[in-house]
């Protein structure tokens, strides 16, 4: 590129140049970030674990099963994690890994009381680890409260549409009960569908 000879103009030219060049780093740094999946903004995003969420910063995180125990971590001299050779977790994910060739799985269920909902569950590589499933369930209020006219609505819809679910994963020769589920991916969907799962 042949820069003008004055050069009030070459500045002129340089600054510009430096800000498509700011322009197209902010850009590409944009669009590099991993986002999250959108839902439309009436749609609730579903997001519970059949384990309960303990409440730590989201920085520790101490995953447990379905019976509220801790998972298994490697020892502190090991390092941290969870360890991928104990039973439970390699049960979980071996179940997992024969659902993989059914993902996604998409569809749109109608409770027994009309209440339609939306189940959404990943492929393998959208997947949080190996080790847990998540399943998403749109179209629900996870901050119904007790009380609240909708609350009983709510949970009744949740746990039909979780029965649901698991007689799919059934039918697919998968044993649901060794299978770690995240009930989507909020904390507050998260403890929700605790609450709900344990009533």
């Amino acid at each position: 590129m042949k820069l003008p000879a004055d050069s009030k103009k070459q500045t002129i030219v340089f600054i510009l140049l430096l800000i498509i060049l700011f322009g197209i780093v902010l850009a590409v740094d944009l669009f590099s970030k991993k986002k999250k999946i959108t839902t439309p903004q009436n749609i609730n995003q579903v997001s519970i674990t059949t384990f309960p969420t303990l409440t730590v910063k989201r920085s520790e995180t101490y995953p447990s099963d379905n019976t509220g125990e801790l998972l298994p971590t490697y020892s502190p001299e090991i390092g941290k994690g969870i360890n991928l050779e104990a039973p439970q977790i390699s049960s979980s994910i071996n179940e997992i890994q024969k659902l993989y060739s059914y993902l996604p799985y998409i569809y749109t269920f109608k409770t027994t009381k009309n209440k339609e909902v939306s189940i959404i569950i990943p492929d393998k590589d959208s997947q949080i680890n190996s080790w847990t499933l998540t399943i998403n369930i749109f179209g629900l209020n996870y901050r119904s409260q007790k009380g609240n006219a909708d609350y009983d609505l709510m949970k009744n819809s949740f746990t039909e549409t979780v029965l649901f679910v698991k007689k799919w994963i059934e039918e697919k020769g998968v044993d649901f009960t060794k299978i770690m589920i995240n009930w989507g991916e909020e904390e507050f969907i998260q403890n929700k569908s605790q609450e709900w799962l344990t009533l």
